[in-house]
Parts: C-alpha cells; structure tokens; sequence
C-alpha cells in the first residue's frame, strides 16, 4: 500500500506517518510519499507500482482539474491496483465552506471553498473504497458514494509520544488550566471562555496556557500576566508544549462536524500528564464522571469541574492514573495497528 500524502498536519500524523511506520515495523508493505515527490515521475515508476503495490491511498487529497484526476486514475488502474480514499473529518457537507472560512481558510473566497468541496467529492467517487475514523462519519460518507466504506479509529502511538516528552522540558510552572489545538470557531470556546474569567477571579495563584490557535475570546478572559502562549508546533514536537498543562479543556460545541471527530486530544494530553475536563459531545463515549475525567457542558459546569480539580489534587491523580490506564489498554495504536491491512483486505475483495 502507498500513501501519497499533500501535507504535516496533525492528521496525515495520525491517519499515514504512525499507522504505517508501525505496520513497516511489523514487516508489512506499507509506505508513503508526498503527493508531489519527483520518484513518482520516474519512468520505472509504473513497473515499480505494478509488481509492489496492491492499492494507493489518497488522503484527504483531490485535484481541481478534473482531467488530471481521471488520467491518474486511470493510470493507477492500468497497472492493476486499486485506489482507496481516506478521511477522518467531515470535509464533504455543505456547511464544511462556512465552518472552514471562519477558521483556517479565512484568505479563500466562499466560491473557492465550495469548489474545494465539490474536488472532494469528485475524487473520492473516484475511488474503489474509502477508509475513515469513526462511525459517525462513515455514515456521512455513504451518503457520497456508492463502495464501501471502513472505519479504522485514530490511535495513539504511545512510545513515540513518550519519546518526544522525554525531551522537552517544562517552562510553565503549575498549577495550570489550558488548551491546545488548531484553529477552532468560537461556539467551541464559548463555555470555557466564561469558566476562565470566573476561575481567574477566584483562584488567584492559577495561571492559564494555550499552545497553537490563539482565540481572542479565551485569551482575553483572563489577565494577561497569568497567561501563557506557546507558538505553533509542528507534528513532530506538539507533544512538548502540552507538559506545561495540569488541567486540560477539551472543548467542543454540540455540532455535526465535531461528532465526526475523534477524542484525541484527551489522549494526548493524558499521555502528557494532564487531567481533563472535557464537553459530552465527542469525548462522552471515552470519558466516565469523576472514574477518569470530568464532564461539563454550560459555563457553570465547566467552572465548578476546573475549581474542583484545582482544590483537590488527590482527585487529579486519580482521574489522570485511571484515563492513563485506558488509554494504553483500550487505545494504542500497538494494539489497533492490524485494523488497517484487515480494512483494506476487505475493501480489496471487494
């Protein structure tokens, strides 16, 4: 199997570099290359394609040309293998232009956006099957197209985040509140934007963290000399800066596109050491009241769990060491590696 992959973002980490690496580790035939790597124009490209390979996976990838799109195709087909798309968030609805202009695509026209979508789709009803991360978005996708759909669930690749922690060291000194991530709409900060006020008036000594986007609204609701922002990473070294967060907000609004989501950031900031609050939508299934983690949903919520983490550190500990406990038991990748060759066998005999 090749990935040919378009970029480094958190997602190509997830869904190719980890999964694959780890297959290799296990002696399967399972590789990637960037989409525009001058090795794929060789002449000896296709005979290499057509005695090593079995399929090419496209993630998240299209084309705006419509006739490249079908030349390809139709040369990956000449040489007798298959092409499986993959996807691990909801980029086809119509909704996705909107959501998307608001948060990491503000220079692009709506007109740009909507075309984006549409080369989605075109390119995924390209394909022979289609791979993705959950259920929920597997439904989505079935909507678009008539092959069959897999889901494989994101995993953690524990040992290479114990690898990348290893080296980094704190610059925030606890206790702390925080969050992390890409660039996100407003409706998902709302109810924490006012716990953080409120937990800022009353917890004085309690100083607050956000590494990668930067919103405004929750930036501005605390003082400024208790905040702490830390630049952008990239996929190889993000785990670093998340060492600096004791209390972790994993926040997101009530809406279609984050119910396609997948809950790792609770894994990832267990992994670092953090105990977490967390919204119903998307990290309900994986989180269990006050066994390990907390749930809120209003402001209120949100402001009485951060308090009762920060006043109760035995709480923290035990909330941290019983979703630790989980998440290497029920969501490392070591133990759901094998669900991608298993996928894409059945989308093969298909």
């Amino acid at each position: 199997m090749l990935a040919l992959v378009g970029d480094s973002e958190g997602c190509t980490l997830w869904r190719v570099w980890q999964p694959f690496s780890e297959l290799s580790r296990r002696g399967y035939a399972a590789w990637w290359r960037y989409k525009d790597d001058a090795e794929l124009g060789a002449p000896e490209w296709p005979y290499l394609a057509a005695t090593r390979l079995e399929a090419v996976i496209l993630p998240r990838l299209s084309w705006h040309d419509q006739i490249d799109a079908h030349h390809f195709a139709e040369s990956v087909r000449g040489a007798g293998l298959r092409i499986i798309y993959d996807l691990d968030d909801d980029l086809l609805s119509p909704q996705i232009e909107a959501r998307l202009q608001a948060t990491t695509q503000r220079e692009r026209s709506s007109g740009q956006l909507e075309q984006d979508r549409r080369d989605r789709i075109a390119a995924i009803r390209l394909c022979d099957g289609v791979t993705c991360s959950s259920d929920y978005l597997a439904d989505l996708v079935r909507q678009y197209v008539d092959v069959p759909v897999e889901v494989i669930p994101n995993a953690l690749d524990i040992a290479w985040f114990k690898r990348v922690l290893r080296g980094a060291s704190r610059v925030v000194p606890p206790l702390t509140i925080g969050w992390a991530g890409g660039s996100r709409s407003l409706d998902d900060f709302t109810p924490v934007v006012d716990a953080w006020a409120n937990v800022a008036r009353r917890r004085p000594d309690v100083r607050f963290v956000i590494q990668g986007f930067v919103s405004p609204e929750l930036a501005a609701a605390v003082p400024s000399e208790r905040l702490t922002v830390l630049p952008w990473m990239s996929a190889a070294e993000y785990p670093s800066g998340l060492k600096n967060i004791d209390i972790a907000c994993c926040s997101v609004a009530a809406s279609h596109f984050n119910r396609c989501k997948t809950p790792i950031k609770l894994w990832e900031f267990t992994l670092a050491g953090a105990v977490s609050v967390v919204s119903p939508t998307l990290y309900g299934p994986v989180a269990s009241p006050h066994e390990d983690a907390l749930i809120a949903e209003t402001a209120t919520e949100w402001t009485d769990a951060l308090l009762e983490l920060i006043d109760d550190c035995e709480l923290r500990r035990r909330l941290w060491r019983n979703q630790r406990r989980r998440v290497a038991t029920e969501y490392a990748l070591d133990k759901h590696v094998l669900e991608w060759p298993e996928a894409w066998t059945r989308l093969l005999a298909n």
